[in-house]
């Protein structure tokens, strides 16, 4: 199974602004661009926070083709949203969300956030590739990519200007 990270972040290395939860600071473009991309993942891997910053328009359009796991310490806070292979909760570890995707089919997986999916499945080496909105913001303060020491390689496989943005995408292949 090929497992893409998908992240924006400031120049300055957030993917949140200040303490603000979710991702309102990003671009129009970059929004457009992830909306775009995103149907070619069959499979998901989010936060909690991340999961109920969403939460609302998740539910809302929740698609049977694409299996939706949410890492969280409290899994059965959310037993009322759970559908089988649909939307699902776990503590579990990297690689057994990994397994259970795998086992299930699925061939694409994008890791949306935070910054303990983001930790979790870099330390476990389940990461293909990374792909970094660079949006032309300084914060100083917010939530980092990634918080524990990691040591990956990484190499540029394609880089864009989002349309009518100063937003930069970059696609980075890790290397094994």
């Amino acid at each position: 199974m090929r497992i893409v990270l998908i992240v924006a972040q400031s120049l300055d290395g957030f993917i949140t602004k200040h303490d603000l939860p979710g991702t309102a600071w990003t671009s129009a473009a970059d929004k457009a661009w992830f909306r775009k991309c995103l149907p070619q993942f069959d499979a998901n891997v989010m936060g909690r926070v991340t999961y109920e910053t969403i939460r609302p328009h998740l539910l809302s359009d929740l698609d049977p083709t694409r299996f939706r796991f949410v890492l969280t310490s409290s899994p059965a806070r959310f037993a009322s949203d759970a559908q089988p292979e649909i939307l699902e909760f776990s503590a579990e570890s990297a690689a057994n969300i990994a397994s259970t995707l795998e086992k299930s089919g699925r061939k694409h997986c994008a890791i949306l956030g935070g910054t303990r999916v983001h930790d979790d499945f870099l330390q476990a080496g389940l990461v293909d590739e990374i792909w970094v909105t660079i949006e032309p913001k300084l914060f100083g303060t917010g939530t980092p990519v990634v918080k524990l020491p990691q040591d990956i390689s990484l190499t540029l496989i394609d880089y864009q200007r989002l349309a009518a943005s100063d937003s930069v995408l970059l696609k980075y292949r890790v290397r094994r």
